[in-house]
């Protein structure tokens, strides 16, 4: 029975599909419409002087036509020129460059980056509160899937511009991004022409990177664009392999219809990309019970260049949930594939009528597959029980000590982790129409549509408990022996599907559906204008999970060794089939002040679903129903208030732009989160943000000047953790949550002088707090990147990138335990900290034709 019950889940996406393709909306619109994009993805182009301008249009949670000057919300747009310059490491590094975003420096170049914004708190992981859009829709429909974050999924391509809106209406005009949208705007052959390029990294910087975009008109109503990379290497970090390594291509063919109503346009994009996944890395550290006062590299092991997985680790075994036999993997960190075809609509058959619809189908999968670290005193080792016998002594499992006794004071006791994300595909469409109103008093302007989502969420954990060297090149597999000579370790690993308790080891196939219609009201009159909007997202869930338990956890001989397997216990089976449903709306005015002055106001509130991370734990019914728990914790809201000025002009020669906003949040959870541990497994908290995000801009001659900050006061207002929902104790309220610096900012001057560029870029952020109750305070720091140009001819450029010019060794805002609790000697302390990539070079070569 429940065998043929999974396979019948598999098939709603498909027939979902066929609705769709077979839809009167579909066959008129030929796309869909985009909520978040309802003009040409040209139009938000940035200038290319570096300088912000409150005079791009917003096609990013915008309803109407309207430059970021007219706008009653915070938008910012990011040019293509700057995030080249930048060479952002990590995915989550690029949101650096946008007021407001946090995270991102230490997830390593696949993602994985918990990202948020306004003070707003990652209290599970992942983008709770932001999404991800590629050209208007989202690549997936919840931000932080466990193991399927949307920032595994998206790739920055050169040309690409980047358009940020936060708070405000992205509440309603997109689903599950209360806290902000960050939208990548592919080009689409407006201008005729291309680029190659070759980016060959130097020194540590072991990476070669070839770029192309071309694009341009076929004929007077047809034009294309095609852009991508394709890539190899170690990277960035001493891992012995070519641990980055593949591809991303992006194309669209857009048909303009005759007598100006509108376009048709076609997108296809193929990514296929392998890349490490960093999760902390060792540092020596000094300080005392209330903050970190210093850090230096661990001997061995380099946080900004060592690695957990090197030549011994390149691949691990992993013992199959259904069958109970053993197989390979390759510790390929991050692995997405996703091939996407779409498709886009815009017509405008006049009458102030528009007519937008933009669908797009993707198939997605991949695997992550890393080692994590777990710092542990060999002293703690020794005379443990592993496998119900006591160890009597650690040996080397591999590398050119094999069976040598291992004496370091640390080792690595961190999870070896292979995840199989079999099917994360989804099908999305949104179909909108905008009509204009002139009416006595103004011009009304009404905006509405239906937003679909179909989200498959199919998953298969193998956790594997694992020993090996503390070394960052090449760490070596460690062998435990009991205190009889038996040996406990296959290769370093004690347990198979084993490591953070069996309920962790686990098997899921969700479909989650969010169907939402919305509608925003627009009211213009000489220097004033009110926006209001409403949605409803409806969430339809399906599909069953599994895990492991006691009775399906076992220790056995296997190649000579005792060690411990689990596989998914059938009596655990958990049949998903619920709905939950949220409001959400936005109110927000406008006036202009003079022609180049506006000020806005707005109130917001927003929600998002808690999906894949509260199953399994008692929150539904044996027919798949949420329980009173559940209906609870499907929700979370968040509540907004925002006021802001904007302002560009010049002063005798020199161009300006400055854009300021207060801001101030609320925000409650209760949620279920394993990584917190069983004293923290269940949890309910809430939290408030007051702050002021500034961005400007300045351009007099070859110099331009891009700059924000952002200042953060968020506090806690309530945090109750514990084993059980009846059992939980209160702490830490009225203390900064972790991981909220209270300063963020940013600063890029650039100079042109004849054939010659360059510039810096400025990266700071203040002192953060990393533990909830007692708070544990670690350093403010600062990164510096340096780009050089050289237009050699029309044609050919060279450039060299620095990233981390200084080479500076950082904490980067995490601090595992939150606190100094390993002591090394010397009065230092071995804690996991951040992994920030140390300097890394780069020499580009680039063609235009």
């Amino acid at each position: 029975m429940k065998k043929s019950h999974k396979q019948r889940i598999a098939t709603p996406q498909l027939t979902r599909l066929a609705a769709l393709l077979c839809s009167s909306a579909f066959a008129a619109g030929f796309g869909t419409a985009a909520h978040a994009q309802a003009a040409p993805a040209a139009a938000a182009s940035a200038p290319q002087n570096g300088a912000m301008s409150l005079s791009q249009v917003v096609v990013t949670a915008s309803p109407t036509h309207r430059t970021v000057l007219e706008t009653s919300q915070s938008v910012t747009t990011v040019s293509s020129n700057l995030v080249t310059n930048f060479n952002p490491q990590t995915p989550g590094e690029v949101l650096r460059l946008i007021p407001g975003m946090i995270g991102g420096l230490n997830s390593g170049p696949g993602g994985n980056s918990n990202i948020s914004v306004r003070g707003l708190p990652i209290t599970t992981g992942g983008s709770p509160f932001v999404q991800i859009q590629e050209d208007g829709l989202p690549t997936v429909l919840f931000g932080d899937m466990n193991f399927g974050n949307n920032d595994y999924w998206t790739r920055f391509d050169e040309g690409d511009t980047i358009q940020a809106v936060r708070g405000g209406a992205a509440s309603t005009l997109a689903s599950g991004a209360p806290g902000a949208i960050i939208n990548y705007i592919t080009p689409t052959g407006n201008k005729d022409g291309g680029f190659v390029s070759l980016d060959k990294g130097i020194g540590q910087n072991d990476l070669t990177k070839f770029n192309f975009g071309v694009g341009g008109h076929i004929s007077d109503d047809l034009r294309y664009h095609a852009e991508g990379y394709l890539m190899n290497g170690p990277g960035a970090r001493d891992q012995g392999f070519d641990a980055q390594k593949g591809y991303q291509i992006k194309a669209n063919i857009t048909k303009t219809l005759a007598q100006h109503q509108g376009f048709i346009r076609l997108n296809l994009k193929a990514l296929d990309e392998q890349a490490p996944v960093y999760v902390g890395m060792p540092a020596l550290l000094s300080g005392n019970a209330g903050s970190v006062t210093g850090i230096s590299p661990f001997p061995g092991f380099d946080n900004r260049t060592g690695s957990y997985v090197g030549i011994y680790n390149q691949q691990f075994r992993v013992y199959d949930n259904q069958s109970g036999t053993f197989k390979t993997v390759d510790a390929s960190g991050i692995h997405p594939k996703a091939t996407a075809i779409g498709a886009e609509a815009h017509l405008t058959p006049g009458h102030g009528l528009t007519f937008d619809d933009k669908f797009r189908y993707t198939v997605m999968s991949g695997t992550f597959a890393s080692q994590f670290n777990g710092l542990t005193p060999l002293t703690s080792v020794l005379g443990s029980t592993v496998n119900g016998q006591t160890v009597g002594a650690v040996r080397y499992a591999n590398g050119p000590l094999t069976g040598q006794a291992f004496n370091g004071q640390y080792l690595n006791a961190g999870t070896q982790i292979y995840t199989n994300m079999s099917d994360m595909g989804n099908i999305v469409n949104d179909m909108s129409f905008t009509k204009a109103l002139h009416v006595t008093g103004g011009r009304v302007t009404a905006h509405g549509g239906l937003f679909y989502m179909d989200q498959t969420i199919a998953q298969d954990w193998h956790p594997n408990s694992s020993y090996q060297t503390l070394d960052g090149i090449n760490p070596a597999g460690l062998n435990l022996y009991s205190t009889t000579g038996q040996l406990l370790t296959l290769n370093g690993v004690s347990g198979f599907n084993t490591a953070w308790g069996a309920g962790t080891n686990r098997s899921y196939n969700i479909h989650a559906a969010d169907t939402a219609p919305y509608l925003n009201m627009t009211w213009d009159h000489g220097p004033m204008t009110i926006e209001g909007g409403v949605r409803r997202d409806i969430l339809h869930v399906t599909g069953w999970a599994e895990s492991a338990s006691a009775a399906t956890t076992t220790t056995q001989m296997v190649n000579g060794a005792l060690v411990s397997t689990s596989t998914v216990d059938p009596t655990t089976y958990e049949p998903l089939n619920y709905k939950a449903a949220y409001n959400s709306y936005t109110l927000g005015g406008l006036y202009m002040l003079n022609d180049n002055t506006t000020a806005f106001a707005r109130i917001s509130r927003g929600g998002r679903f808690n999906v894949d991370r509260n199953i399994l734990s008692g929150y539904t019914n044996p027919d798949g129903t949420l329980n009173s728990s559940g209906s609870q914790l499907a929700i979370s809201m968040v509540n907004q208030q925002e006021v802001g000025i904007k302002r560009e002009g010049h002063i005798a020669d020199t161009a300006y732009s400055i854009d300021a906003t207060l801001f101030h949040n609320t925000y409650a959870s209760s949620n279920f989160d394993l990584t917190k541990g069983v004293a923290g497994t269940y949890y309910d908290s809430a939290y408030k943000a007051t702050g002021l995000e500034l961005e400007g801009g300045l351009a007099h001659g070859g110099f331009s000047l891009v700059g924000n900050l952002t200042y953060t006061d968020a506090i806690i207002t309530a945090n109750a953790q514990g084993p059980t929902p009846t059992t939980m104790v209160s702490t830490g309220v009225g203390n900064e949550p972790p991981g909220t610096p209270k300063l963020m900012w940013m600063l890029a001057p650039s100079y042109r002088y004849g054939p010659y560029s360059g510039g810096v870029m400025i990266v700071g952020m203040g002192r953060t707090n990393v533990s909830t109750s007692p708070q544990y305070w670690v350093p403010a720091e600062v990164l510096v990147h340096l780009h050089l140009g050289w237009q050699v001819t029309k044609r050919v450029s060279v450039g060299l990138n620095i990233h981390n010019l200084f080479n500076k060794q950082m904490i980067g805002g995490q601090l595992d335990q939150g606190g100094l609790t390993n002591p090394y000697g010397n009065g230092q302390y071995l804690q996991t900290v951040g992994a920030v990539d140390g300097r890394l070079t780069t020499l580009s070569v680039t063609y235009k034709f």
